[in-house]
């Protein structure tokens, strides 16, 4: 009997300890949202309905993203100096877009690292690709305008990333622009205290089910509806995941739920943060679950009429409140 009891309490100390390393509760999180931070919801629409609907389809190829590029360029220029990061892949020659705010780099920041923000701008096959990731272009604008009205409070240097070749046929290669800035960045010994990859942040549902999981069982310990934003880092990422989900917890009325998991589970990596990590650089995911969630992802019904704009809005909230604080 005893050794029975003793098997009980072993299996539930088990699933206590993996459901804490899996979710990484808050219990002392507590939201307050700066009353002076606002974000125009209409503004990120316009964005994403630009990206999605009137630009050139936003395709793996030099003369189909070159207007996006620009555009993105045209967008942010009067909030501080843009730096292009160039790269060949075969004759043509694609584009990351960095803007740096806070302290300048030094020796200090050197040591001390960097805060990196960053989302991708190309699409998959050509599709719309408003959700992806329209969207975290969107919030990476709106994040660049904020930054610039109190960039001489920032404790932090912040490099805000727009990266090239994200999607197919680019995808886990070392072609794609987030795997170009992080190696260059270990090549020069820059530390990083942190990488943020944003990959569609403006899907969200209320309706019972609406929320699937890689795994069964796991809407007992998340949600099954779609009304969340997700932080997301492998099993050695625990305390950026930690970070990250409390600065939104205290900067957006939005659910953050985060998980940690180890990467044979289905879209742990499945974004510009994988490369990151290759680079032994803390990074996680801040996303609406993709494919978990929208049913549109990967083709031609992915549009700008199908986001919700105020809860992107809390998204940019959330990630100022991070990078901020």
């Amino acid at each position: 009997m005893k050794s029975l009891l003793r098997i009980v309490l072993a299996i539930i100390l088990l699933l206590g300890i993996a459901w804490f390393v899996t979710t990484q509760p808050l219990f002392d999180a507590s939201r307050s949202p700066d009353s002076h931070v606002t974000v125009d919801a209409n503004l990120l629409k316009s964005h994403v309905v630009t990206l999605a609907e009137k630009l050139p389809a936003r395709g793996g190829f030099e003369k189909s993203l070159k207007p996006t590029q620009e555009w993105i360029e045209q967008q942010i220029q009067s909030f501080g100096k843009i730096t292009h990061q160039s790269y060949k892949v075969g004759d043509e020659t694609f584009y990351n877009i960095l803007m740096d705010f806070g302290p300048p780099l030094s020796k200090a920041t050197k040591s001390e690292g960097i805060i990196i923000v960053g989302a991708h701008y190309d699409t998959a096959h050509s599709y719309p690709g408003a959700d992806d990731n329209a969207s975290g272009v969107a919030v990476l604008i709106e994040l660049a305008r904020l930054l610039s009205k109190n960039e001489a409070a920032l404790k932090s240097h912040i490099q805000l990333a727009f990266y090239t070749l994200e999607e197919p046929p680019y995808f886990r290669t070392q072609k794609m622009g987030s795997f170009i800035h992080a190696s260059r960045l270990k090549e020069k010994q820059q530390k990083v205290k942190l990488m943020i990859a944003l990959d569609m942040v403006g899907y969200f549902s209320d309706e019972k089910n609406s929320q699937n999981f890689p795994i069964p069982f796991m809407e007992k310990l998340y949600s099954d509806q779609g009304n969340f934003i997700a932080v997301i880092g492998n099993l050695s990422s625990m305390s950026a995941v930690r970070t990250v989900k409390a600065g939104m917890i205290g900067g957006t009325n939005l659910p953050i739920y985060s998980i940690n998991a180890p990467t044979l589970i289905q879209g742990i990596d499945f974004s510009d943060h994988l490369n990151f990590w290759h680079f032994d650089y803390p990074a996680v995911l801040v996303t609406d679950t993709s494919f978990m969630r929208n049913t549109a992802y990967h083709t031609k019904q992915d549009t700008a009429d199908r986001l919700d704009y105020e809860k992107m809005a809390e998204v940019v909230k959330g990630l100022y409140q991070i990078v901020t604080q």
